[in-house]
């Protein structure tokens, strides 16, 4: 019990903060998930291996909180408020990353991440929402780091496409 309590106090605020930016910046969603994710991490914290860092470890079971979470409430958020400076800004991580601070828009960039399968959705996660590096994310899938970038460009531009397709233009 004490171990758990020293996890929870170390990591808490940088989950809290991890989920509050893919939420949209909800806090009251963003609190609850990361209950949610100590409350997993309280569960399963005999199965821990050691084969990752335990914050890697603690992001993996938030990543995975936040994905049930979004899967039983689907989210629908109409993007045509999108001007032509966010169709923009989505062709470059820097530009998504802008756009998902925008709470209207993240519902809906969101659930398309999250409809990627499941490598493209595990590297664009990492990438976008912990801001790992693409070596940081090839450990802890165990990929290559060059098979890393693929797969990141290619999930990106599948929800580039999604978001053309769904809801007109250019993105």
């Amino acid at each position: 019990m004490e171990e758990f309590q020293e996890l929870y106090l170390k990591y808490n605020e940088r989950i809290y903060h991890f989920l509050l930016k893919f939420t949209g910046y909800d806090p009251e969603l963003a609190e609850e998930l990361t209950q949610e994710t100590f409350f997993q991490v309280f569960l399963s914290l005999s199965k821990y291996k050691g084969d990752s860092s335990v914050y890697t470890w603690i992001c993996s079971i938030a990543k995975n909180v936040c994905c049930k979470y979004y899967r039983k409430n689907p989210v629908c958020v109409a993007l045509s408020t999108l001007d032509s400076s966010g169709r923009e800004l989505i062709n470059n991580s820097a530009g998504m990353i802008e756009i998902i601070e925008n709470k209207e828009l993240s519902s809906g960039i969101i659930k398309e991440i999250m409809s990627l399968k499941k490598k493209y959705k595990d590297v664009v996660v990492y990438r976008l929402f912990f801001e790992f590096s693409f070596h940081e994310i090839a450990e802890i899938l165990g990929m290559k780091e060059s098979s890393v970038k693929v797969i990141y460009h290619r999930g990106k531009e599948q929800v580039r496409k999604k978001l053309e397709v769904l809801y007109g233009g250019i993105y």
